[in-house]
């Protein structure tokens, strides 16, 4: 089922909230896990953070595909031309910082010589550090994760802002309601 005006398609709204809400539990726990103490327990978290962020990568590719397949939803209401540009454009910069989020994550760990998790059922493996590498893409992770958060930001406000201001039933629709 294709997404119309009225309904989301049962797949954009499990994708929508199964990505938004890993990567929101993602960033915090990447900010929170870079000041632990090293050992055992830091070792446990990092390599979890790798399992679900690849997970995140492979689900997000899955997403633009769908995305681009189905097009850009159709706004709920009326509203100016520049908020939808706005929103548009939120929207493909949160796709494609879905995926060159956890894609910079492993890119950092595979320079750095460790090994990426794919899906949590292999590993790919390298002995080799790369430290240009590892410097760039630990610079883009970390920076790439506080932009991210700000984009996430502004896409939640825009929806309470539709929902409690223009009551247009654009955040209805992404809980899986018929609007309209």
């Amino acid at each position: 089922m294709a997404d119309t005006r009225e309904k989301f398609s049962h797949l954009t709204i499990t994708l929508h909230w199964i990505i938004g809400l890993t990567i929101i539990g993602l960033i915090a726990v990447g900010i929170w896990m870079v000041d632990l103490p090293r050992g055992e327990f830091r070792s446990w978290v990092y390599g979890w953070h790798k399992v679900i962020g690849t997970t995140v990568l492979m689900v997000a590719a899955l997403r633009i595909l769908w995305r681009w397949r189905n097009g850009m939803p159709e706004p709920a209401g009326p509203y100016p031309e520049w908020q939808h540009q706005l929103a548009t454009t939120t929207h493909i910069v949160l796709l494609l910082a879905t995926v060159a989020l956890p894609l910079s994550g492993a890119l950092y760990s595979y320079a750095g010589g460790h090994p990426v998790p794919v899906l949590g059922l292999f590993s790919i493996q390298t002995d080799t550090k790369i430290p240009w590498m590892y410097d760039t893409f630990k610079f883009i992770h970390g920076w790439a994760g506080w932009i991210l958060a700000a984009i996430i930001a502004v896409h939640v406000a825009g929806a309470l802002k539709h929902h409690i201001v223009n009551g247009d039933g654009t955040l209805r629709r992404m809980l899986g309601s018929r609007v309209g």
